[in-house]
C-alpha cells in the first residue's frame, strides 16, 4: 500500500505523481490498517453520551442565562478536542502495528519482483566466536532472516567462497534456505572484486527485475580491499559481523636449513611463529615424524611478536619422512599445524665422467661404505640412460663430449639434476665450452699459470650454510697454482662461491632450468690447487650431491604453490597420477615437462595434510605436505565507521549485525521505519486527552 503525497493549489500549477513525489509511505503489515475502524468507538461514545438537564425555575435568571450559554459552548469544544485526541491516539496505534516506513526510491517501488544475490563469507576467520556462536552461524542467521521475508516471486542466489556449481543459479525461498544450510567453513579465500563481479554476472542473467547484492563478512583487513572501486548502479548492502576480540597464535611456516634430509645428521629445522594479538601467549611446539613424537618445545611470544625458533630432526632410518608440527591454540585452529614431507636416502649416487683416468681425490671422498655410492665411467662410452639415477654428475677433465652425451647432460640439468665441472689441467677445453655456453652462458677463456690466492667465500650460499659449528678466526682458503678464467654472458645467473682477490670466481654456481651447474676454475689435482686436499673439498661435494632434486622437501600451500615436479614413471599414456589423503582419492591436474610431470594439487587437495602422489600399480609414491594459506591468521578487521566513511563503493550501504535486515523495510531496504514515531504520537495524544479532562474547564 502506497501513499503518494502531492501538492496542488490554484496559485501553483498542478504536479502529477510521476513528476513530483515528496515521499512514499509503505506498510510492512498493511492488513493491520483494517483495525482503523476502531475509531468508531470514541465517535459512538461521543454521540450517545447526551446529558439530560432538569430545569429549575428561579425568580430571576436573567444574569445566569448568558453565563450558561458560554459554559455550554466551552463544554462542546472540550468534548470535541477529547474526541479528536482519542481518534488520533487510535490511528497512531493502528499505524504502529502496520509498521509504516518511509521510502523515497520511486523506481524501486514501481518495479517488479526482486533478484537477490547473497554472499556469505565462509573463510577460516569466520570460525571465530561471538558469544556462543561462530561468525558464520551469525551470518547464516542474518541471511536466513532476509530469505524468509522475501516475496513469493523473488529469485535468490546464495554464494560462498567455494564458488560451487550449485551456487550459480537463482532459486525460490525454500531452496535458497536449503542451500544456505549447506555452507561450511572453507579453506578458500576470495577478494572482494572477484566476489562482486561474480554476483553482478549472475544478476545479469535476470534482467527486468530489481537487483540487489548482500555481502555478509567479518571484513578482515587482509581479505577486504577498502579502496576497491565499484561504479555499477546495483544497490549493495555490506553487513559486518565481527568478534568482540580474538587472540591467535599462528604457526606461519617451517623449513629445513639444508635442501635435503641427511641420514644420522641433526637436520636443523626452523619454525616461524606469530602472535596475532595484544597479549602475551604461551604454548608448546610439537614435532611428529611418521606419527612418532620426536620433540616438544615450550614457546612464549610477546604481544604481536614474530619469532623463529629451531628444532632438529635426527633419523637413523632411511625412507619417507612425514613431518607434522603443531601448537595448541583456540578457537582459531586452522593455522596451528604445518605439514612437510621428504625422503632420507641410504645411498646418494654420484656419477663421475672421466676423459681418461679416475681421480684419486674424488674416489676418496665417495669411498665405499659411506653414505654415497660413486660410479666412474669414461665419457666416450657411458650409457646416457643411467643419468636419471644420479643426484650429481661430475665432469672430470672432459674435453671431448660425444653429441648424445652432450644432449643428455643438457636435459639432465634442465630437469633438475646437478652437474659439477672440473676442467682439464691445460688450456685445451675441447667442446666443454660449448656445453657451458648452452647451460650457463659462461666459458673458460684464459689459462692462468700464476699462483693466486682465494680470498673470500659466499657465507650465505647453501653449500656453506652450517658448514662450521663455529667459523674459524683464521680460516684457510685454497691456494691456486693454475686455473682457467671464467667469463660470463651479460644475463648469466652466476653466484660466486669462492673468489680471488681481483673478484674472479674460483668456484661458482649457476641455475640452469630446474637444476644447477657448479664450475671450478682448476682441475682436481694438487698441481693445480690445494683445493682437493683442503677441508673444503669433501663437505662441498657432499652438499652438491645432497641438493639433488630427488631428495627435495615438499611443503605446499593451498591456493598458491601447489605444484610439484615428478619423474615421469608412466608405463603408458593411460596411466595418470593420483593424490590421496586418508579415504580421499583424486586425480590432480598434470602435464608433461620433458621427461618429468608437473602435478598441481590445488583442485585435488580437499584439506591440509600429508598427501601421497602415486601411479596406480606402482609401489613407489611421493609424499608432500599441503597446508592452509596463513593470510587470514592476522585477526585485524575494518571497523564499521571506516568502512562507512572511506569505502569507494557506489550505491553501497554499510550495516552491522544489530541492524534490522528484513526485506522491504528497515536498514536493508534503505527505508526509514516509522513505527516508533507512531508509538510516540499515540502516547502524546493520550497525554493530551488526560490534560483536557483534568485541567480544561
Amino acid at each position: 500500500m502506497h501513499f503518494i503525497i502531492t501538492w496542488a493549489s490554484k496559485a501553483f500549477p498542478v504536479f502529477h505523481a510521476e513528476n513530483l513525489i515528496f515521499a512514499n509511505v509503505n506498510f510492512l503489515f498493511p492488513f493491520f490498517l483494517i483495525a482503523g475502524i476502531s475509531i468508531a468507538i470514541p465517535i459512538l461514545i461521543h454521540l450517545f453520551n447526551f446529558r439530560k438537564y432538569k430545569k429549575v425555575r428561579f425568580p430571576d435568571i436573567r444574569f445566569l442565562k448568558e453565563l450558561q450559554e458560554q459554559t455550554h459552548k466551552q463544554s462542546k469544544l472540550k468534548n470535541l478536542l477529547i474526541l479528536l485526541s482519542r481518534i488520533a491516539a487510535l490511528f497512531a496505534l493502528v499505524f504502529a502495528f502496520a509498521q509504516p516506513f518511509w521510502n523515497s526510491d520511486r523506481d524501486a517501488m514501481q518495479k517488479g519482483p526482486l533478484a537477490l544475490s547473497i554472499y556469505i563469507d565462509n573463510s577460516f576467520s569466520m570460525g571465530s566466536l561471538k558469544g556462543n556462536l561462530s561468525l558464520l552461524d551469525i551470518a547464516k542467521g542474518k541471511a536466513a532472516d532476509i530469505i524468509e521475508k522475501s516475496g513469493p516471486n523473488d529469485q535468490i542466489q546464495v554464494l560462498s567462497n567455494d564458488f560451487g556449481l550449485n551456487e550459480n543459479k537463482f532459486m525460490g525461498r525454500d531452496e535458497a534456505l536449503q542451500q544456505l544450510n549447506q555452507i561450511r567453513i572453507s579453506a578458500r579465500t576470495r577478494n572482494v572484486g572477484s566476489i562482486l563481479d561474480k554476483q553482478k554476472k549472475l544478476l545479469s542473467t535476470l534482467p527486468g527485475r530489481r537487483q540487489e547484492i548482500i555481502y555478509i563478512s567479518d571484513f578482515q583487513k587482509s581479505q577486504f580491499a577498502l579502496n576497491a572501486p565499484q561504479t555499477d548502479s546495483i544497490r549493495k548492502y555490506f553487513v559486518s559481523v565481527q568478534p568482540a576480540k580474538t587472540n591467535n597464535l599462528s604457526l606461519d611456516t617451517a623449513y629445513f636449513e639444508n635442501p635435503s634430509l641427511l641420514l644420522n645428521e641433526p637436520n636443523p629445522l626452523a619454525v616461524r611463529l606469530k602472535n596475532n594479538s595484544d597479549e602475551a601467549i604461551q604454548s608448546s611446539l610439537t614435532l611428529l615424524v611418521n606419527g612418532q613424537l620426536k620433540s616438544v618445545l615450550n614457546v612464549e611470544l610477546k604481544p604481536n611478536e614474530l619469532k623463529t625458533t629451531s628444532l632438529s630432526l635426527n633419523t637413523s632410518v632411511a625412507g619417507d619422512q612425514r613431518i607434522t608440527l603443531f601448537t595448541n591454540d583456540y578457537p582459531v585452529s586452522f593455522d596451528d599445524t604445518f605439514y612437510m614431507a621428504g625422503k632420507v636416502s641410504a645411498n646418494y649416487q654420484v656419477l663421475v665422467l672421466n676423459q681418461s683416468n679416475a681421480n684419486a681425490f674424488l674416489s676418496s671422498v665417495f669411498k665405499p661404505g659411506s653414505q654415497f655410492r660413486m660410479d666412474n665411467h669414461q665419457v666416450a662410452a657411458v650409457s646416457t640412460d643411467i643419468f636419471k639415477n644420479y643426484s650429481l654428475i661430475i665432469l672430470n677433465g672432459t674435453t671431448n663430449i660425444p653429441d648424445p652425451t652432450f644432449k643428455a647432460l643438457s636435459q639432465y640439468v634442465s630437469e633438475g639434476g646437478n652437474l659439477f665441472v672440473l676442467p682439464p689441467a691445460n688450456s685445451n677445453t675441447g667442446n666443454l665450452n660449448g656445453l657451458l655456453s648452452v647451460l650457463t652462458g659462461s666459458s673458460l677463456s684464459f689459462y692462468d699459470t700464476s699462483k693466486t690466492f682465494v680470498t673470500g667465500y659466499n657465507k650465505s650460499h647453501e653449500l656453506f650454510r652450517d658448514l662450521f659449528v663455529k667459523t674459524p678466526e683464521n680460516i684457510e682458503l685454497p691456494v691456486v697454482y693454475k686455473h682457467h678464467v671464467i667469463r660470463n654472458a651479460a644475463m648469466s645467473s652466476e653466484q660466486k662461491l669462492f673468489t680471488f682477490s681481483n673478484g674472479d670466481a674460483f668456484l661458482t654456481s649457476y641455475r640452469a632450468g630446474n637444476g644447477k651447474v657448479f664450475v671450478c676454475a682448476s682441475s682436481a689435482d694438487i698441481q693445480s690447487s690445494s683445493f682437493p686436499k683442503s677441508y673444503w673439498f669433501l663437505p662441498v661435494l657432499y652438499k652438491m650431491a645432497f641438493s639433488g632434486r630427488q631428495h627435495a622437501i615438499h611443503a605446499l600451500t593451498l591456493g598458491k604453490n601447489t605444484g610439484i615436479l615428478l619423474e615421469n614413471n608412466k608405463q603408458n599414456n593411460q596411466n595418470v597420477y593420483h593424490s590421496r589423503l586418508k579415504n580421499w582419492d583424486a586425480i590432480p591436474e598434470q602435464r608433461a615437462v620433458g621427461k618429468q610431470v608437473w602435478v598441481n594439487l590445488n583442485q585435488a587437495a580437499k584439506e591440509a595434510g600429508i598427501y601421497s602422489v602415486y601411479l596406480p600399480g606402482n609401489a613407489d609414491s611421493l609424499f608432500t605436505g599441503v597446508n592452509y594459506d596463513r593470510s587470514e591468521s592476522d585477526m585485524q578487521y575494518w571497523d564499521f565507521e571506516t568502512l562507512k566513511n572511506q569505502s569507494k563503493m557506489r550505491n553501497a550501504k554499510w550495516l552491522n549485525d544489530e541492524d534490522d535486515l528484513s526485506l522491504g523495510s528497515g536498514a536493508l531496504s534503505g527505508n526509514m521505519p516509522l513505527w516508533k514515531v507512531c508509538i510516540i504520537l499515540a502516547l502524546i495524544f493520550i497525554l493530551i486527552e488526560i490534560a483536557l479532562i483534568r485541567w480544561m474547564k
